[in-house]
């Protein structure tokens, strides 16, 4: 049995873990396919990717855990956007462009993979806006 971390989290049981992650692996190559660009989080540079769908396994045991996919617009645009947050000015164009490109590329990524034949669900978590969960895989 997996005991909780001190956060209070319990890991899913290793073969839970392989499952997920041969799914996500599906859904990159479903999805690269369809002409996405897709990055795994664990790839060493994905925070350095010039954009595209991320994947994410959350491999706790918990209403969290599972496959999220998230929109990277281009480093550039996260630059500045990144920028315009810090210096206070919340009003920039470009804060609304990219909250724009991720709130319209998540029904797209929701129906590519609906088409696809996965089971997919926006979010509803807050440290998770605009992402994607994958529930399932094509039966």
């Amino acid at each position: 049995m997996n005991e909780e971390n001190e956060w209070g989290l319990r890991p899913l049981a290793p073969g839970e873990v392989n499952r997920l992650r041969k799914l996500a692996a599906a859904v990159r190559a479903d999805l690269a396919r369809s002409g996405l660009v897709t990055h795994d989080r664990e790839e060493p540079d994905w925070e350095t990717s010039p954009g595209g769908l991320e994947t994410e396994l959350d491999e706790f045991d918990d209403a969290a855990g599972g496959i999220w996919l998230h929109w990277r617009v281009h480093p550039a645009l996260r630059r500045a956007r990144a920028e315009a947050l810090q210096d206070g000015r919340m009003s920039d164009p470009v804060i609304k462009a990219a909250g724009h490109v991720h709130e319209r590329m998540s029904p797209a990524i929701l129906c590519m993979l609906e088409a696809l034949g996965y089971v997919a669900e926006e979010s509803n978590d807050e440290y998770r806006p605009f992402a994607i969960k994958v529930l399932s895989g094509p039966s």
